[in-house]
């Protein structure tokens, strides 16, 4: 059982990682929106990536800059509807994807989508009773579905952490840990890659980039938080 100074720092680390990883989801799952790119660009989420910085001019720190920068631009409907472009452009088609958002793309030789990783990621949504909504009918591999895996991941161990069942925050941060290792890390930062040549850069390869970053700095903390609970 941690001390309370260490569930105190543990329910920060817990909750800023929920924040960033629903955060993230509704990123790469929806189309951009006025009511949505105030959250993105408002305070509490630049606080949330200024937790994540080390030293300036890092990639959290740089990113946070963009944000601000970005209030004074998505409130121009041109600016909206080049992004909702760009966001078409890059997650939507009709024409070919210039960085595809799904796992399954980047671990096969065909570059398909519902091959033999898709069912791994599947099953270990399951594992957790998890199942996306329109499950059979979705490619589960897909980054904002992953991102809601963790988001929900996130908020069963910070539940645990209130409730001080330490053996349940143990198991859903091992969770995210083996999942982070075996999916997300191998896979996004191809992603990336394909999307630093991506045709417009408004805002999705910026977001891709610091994706990509928050998953390395996470896997780190969820190690740091599994030794601080000591299960």
């Amino acid at each position: 059982m941690p001390n309370n100074e260490n569930k105190e720092i543990l329910e920060v680390l817990l909750a800023n990682r929920l924040f960033l990883y629903s955060l993230l989801h509704k990123v790469f799952g929806r189309e951009p929106d006025t009511d949505f790119l105030q959250i993105l660009t408002g305070e509490n989420t630049c606080e949330a990536f200024a937790l994540l910085s080390d030293e300036e001019g890092d990639v959290p720190d740089r990113f946070v800059l963009f944000l601000k920068e970005l209030r004074g631009e998505f409130t121009q409907k041109p600016f909206m509807e080049q992004l909702k472009t760009e966001y078409t452009r890059l997650f939507i088609g009709p024409t070919k994807l210039p960085a595809p958002p799904w796992e399954s793309v980047y671990r096969s030789k065909q570059g398909l989508l519902f091959q033999e990783s898709t069912l791994a990621v599947r099953e270990f949504y399951r594992k957790f009773n998890m199942l996306p909504q329109d499950y059979p009918h979705v490619a589960d591999d897909s980054l904002a579905l992953e991102l809601h895996f963790m988001a929900k991941l996130s908020e069963k161990a910070l539940d645990a952490l209130r409730a001080d069942r330490m053996e349940d925050l143990n198991y859903y941060l091992n969770g995210q840990n083996i999942f982070l290792q075996s999916h997300l890390l191998v896979w996004v930062p191809k992603f990336l890659e394909r999307m630093a040549d991506a045709p417009s850069d408004l805002m999705y390869p910026q977001l891709a980039l610091v994706t990509d970053d928050f998953l390395r700095r996470d896997q780190k903390v969820v190690e740091e938080m599994l030794s601080m609970i000591g299960c």
